[in-house]
């Protein structure tokens, strides 16, 4: 893969106005730059068109817009939402980290018909403050020699964290809302210029064609994950029953989720609703049933596996390619155990 990144943020002068950061990030935006993106779409939204007038869809987009435009970084306003915690490492090999807050990049958002897109780029980053010092984790996803890392993201990948954070918060509270949503996450090199609407790039395909290989509501990642991944595994869990079963665009898709139902337990919004009970109310059209049966049954995973980096065999994982064969394996093993 090939990183050619641009750094031209780096040597800027320091930002100080609302102003001057719209107008660096429009600047960097013309040319393509390291992105982090997540595509969403509406489940059954064709047919939620056929079978409502105008008044009921623009109430259904105006939810939407309601929950994701304060996604948006500001300059000077402090993010309100739990994904402005982060850790950062503090040793080479990732197990020794420090929660941060205010760690974020600055999130943009766009949409256009059914489909919602929440992405970041690594050129612009808030100074984060120390929350707690130190947190371990005793089984951060390492890079293997065989994994081809970018220095501005890894550089960076506290905003990566953040950004996840910030899907899962659109996720969840969407679910709340009774907006059914599939997503997909992909890293990469992209032009996304939101001041001439000019999105294009590899991710965006990745995202595009790997959402709706999906048969349940949730968040995949693609298949850069191989290349630019969460080390911290409370963001991800392996799992394979999201990908369709014979479909051309799983290639797109990695055998890892975003762990949103583990964010929403944690959430002192969400973790005194049942997120089942939640999903089932949308279970209204039985031609989608089984996507909402899917997604009850990766939040009911999530919680059974919540300790599933004890149970991985981490012996022998050299690369990426490794440990998406021990993550199959793992998932292979614990099909069959009682719920």
């Amino acid at each position: 893969m090939n990183h050619q990144e641009n750094t031209d943020a780096e040597g800027r002068s320091p930002i100080s106005s609302e102003k001057e950061l719209e107008e660096a990030i429009q600047s960097t935006e013309k040319q393509e730059q390291l992105y982090s993106i997540a595509l969403f779409d509406i489940l059954g939204f064709s047919n939620f068109v056929e079978c409502n007038g105008t008044h009921v869809i623009m109430e259904l987009y105006q939810k939407l817009l309601d929950l994701i435009h304060p996604l948006e970084s500001q300059f000077c306003r402090p993010t309100p939402h739990v994904g402005s915690v982060v850790p950062v490492p503090m040793s080479p090999d990732w197990k020794y980290s420090q929660l941060v807050a205010d760690g974020n990049g600055y999130v943009r958002t766009c949409h256009f018909s059914d489909t919602f897109i929440i992405y970041v780029s690594y050129l612009f980053q808030k100074g984060p403050w120390l929350l707690r010092d130190t947190l371990c984790e005793p089984h951060p996803l390492l890079l293997g020699p065989q994994t081809e890392a970018a220095r501005l993201f890894y550089g960076g990948h506290h905003i990566y964290l953040s950004f996840l954070q910030i899907c899962m918060e659109f996720f969840c509270q969407a679910v709340k809302a009774g907006i059914p949503l599939r997503g997909c996450i992909s890293t990469g090199l992209a032009t996304m210029d939101k001041h001439r609407s000019i999105y294009f790039g590899r991710p965006l395909v990745e995202a595009a064609r790997g959402e709706p290989a999906q048969n349940g509501l949730g968040i995949a990642f693609g298949r850069s994950f191989q290349d630019y991944h969460p080390v911290y595994s409370r963001y991800f869990i392996p799992y394979l029953g999201h990908i369709k079963a014979n479909s051309p665009k799983a290639e797109f898709l990695s055998p890892i989720m975003v762990d949103w139902p583990r964010f929403w337990r944690g959430h002192p919004e969400f973790r005194n609703l049942s997120a089942p009970s939640c999903i089932q109310k949308m279970n209204q059209n039985a031609a989608f049933s089984s996507y909402y049966e899917n997604a009850i049954a990766f939040s009911a995973f999530s919680q059974q596996h919540e300790n599933w980096t004890e149970k991985i065999t981490w012996e022998g994982i050299a690369s990426m390619e490794d440990f998406f064969w021990q993550a199959r394996a793992w998932h292979e093993s614990v099909q069959g155990e009682p719920r």
